[in-house]
């Protein structure tokens, strides 16, 4: 089960916002509360290294994330590694994609499907729509070494259900993809999931619907766990998700730990709150860091039958002014063919506002027929700025 060890801190800048200010000169202490703050000793602080050394005996490790943040997905990186270096047989259960598709993980990592036919299969940029190159890394790793990837997530249509109809309204069919058990027990963690739910007002939103979105989640995620660890049981398991699955072990790491007996261990990035011992095990202080700026064509795009089309231009599109239009479809970028929206994202993953690319694209003229063509397109997009 999960340690039980105080709150750790891995690196800080200053800790002097941590102690107690000052009093006035001249004001009454007297009736002033007695205050005993965190210290940190800037003598004896951490690295990550150092504490993955620590939790080595632990079968599962939480890495928290906030979805944006490129660091945060860095320091989940650096934790896969080096669990891998250190023990080799580990698997990596994520939250990104959702379990009914984890065969289409499964084929890309032994090389049966390309990462576009990966991506577009598995509804990523539906079903997750977060900068793929956020995750890239992680992924292009496990693909690397063999890693498995275990997709941890429960299906959007079920969560949506859940939220529209609530349980009681589900279907029969949605009503097998549930998770096999809840427990409601856990007041605290209702009561923070209220809080966040009234900081969010508007419409006829029920909580209790939104309550059962956060446990179906969560239990779902922990049951998918569960079953591969039991499946595999001289494997660990790097398990990175949202912040709010992991912290307080409220979320995921308890309701895995009822499913089955295993150590682990809770490490939050950029964590808030270092005041309060019992959100994790460690918090990881990490330096932001920026992805570049992408180079965008101007377009929304949307699939057919035949490939992918331009549905609608913006005002600065880049395919505007390169001549290609509305309903023009497109056949490839730098000789990249591009027969779905995962393969475009990917053409242009790595373009930065300002490169050209060569787009071919299928045009139909005023006479009905269709004619192929080729564009220099200069990409749109904010420029990064050359000044630090």
């Amino acid at each position: 089960m999960r340690s039980s060890r105080p709150l750790g801190w891995l690196t800080l800048a200053a800790a002097a916002w941590l102690l107690p200010p000052l009093p006035a000169v001249g004001a009454a202490t007297a009736a002033a509360p007695e205050l005993d703050p965190p210290v940190i000793s800037l003598r004896d602080v951490p690295t990550l290294s150092d504490v993955l050394a620590r939790i080595d005996d632990r079968r599962v490790v939480f890495v928290g994330e906030t979805h944006t943040r490129y660091d945060h997905h860095l320091v989940q990186l650096e934790v896969l590694k080096t669990l891998h270096r250190r023990h080799g047989d580990v698997a990596v259960g994520v939250e990104w994609f959702q379990y009914p598709f984890q065969q289409h993980l499964d084929d890309y990592l032994a090389g049966r499907i390309t990462e576009a036919q990966m991506l577009e299969r598995t509804g990523y940029f539906d079903r997750w729509r977060f900068d793929y190159r956020l995750y890239r890394p992680i992924v292009e790793y496990a693909k690397a070494n063999a890693i498995p990837l275990v997709a941890l997530n429960a299906p959007a249509e079920l969560t949506k259900a859940i939220g529209k109809v609530g349980m009681a309204g589900l279907s029969e069919e949605q009503r097998r993809l549930l998770p096999s058990q809840y427990d409601r027990s856990d007041r605290v963690y209702e009561e923070r999931l209220r809080g966040f739910f009234d900081s969010h007002p508007g419409g006829s939103r029920s909580f209790e619907n939104f309550l059962n979105v956060m446990l179906t989640w969560d239990e779902t995620m922990a049951e998918r766990a569960a079953d591969y660890l039991r499946t595999h049981p001289q494997r660990r398991m790097v398990i990175m998700a949202g912040s709010g699955h992991v912290a307080y072990g409220s979320g995921i790491p308890r309701r895995l730990e009822r499913r089955i007996d295993i150590s682990t261990a809770v490490l939050l990035v950029d964590w808030d709150r270092l005041d309060d011992p019992g959100a994790g095990d460690y918090v990881v202080m990490s330096d932001p860091r920026e992805l570049p700026p992408a180079g965008l064509l101007g377009a929304f795009l949307k699939a057919d039958d035949e490939g992918v089309r331009v549905a609608q231009l913006s005002g600065d599109s880049a395919l505007r002014e390169a001549g290609v239009g509305e309903n023009d479809l497109l056949l490839s970028v730098d000789d990249q063919a591009v027969d779905s929206f995962a393969a475009v994202k990917l053409a242009l993953l790595d373009r930065a506002p300002g490169e050209t690319v060569t787009v071919r694209y299928r045009h139909r003229n005023w006479l009905g027929k269709d004619v192929e063509r080729s564009a220099e397109v200069t990409l749109g997009g904010a420029v990064e700025s050359s000044h630090p």
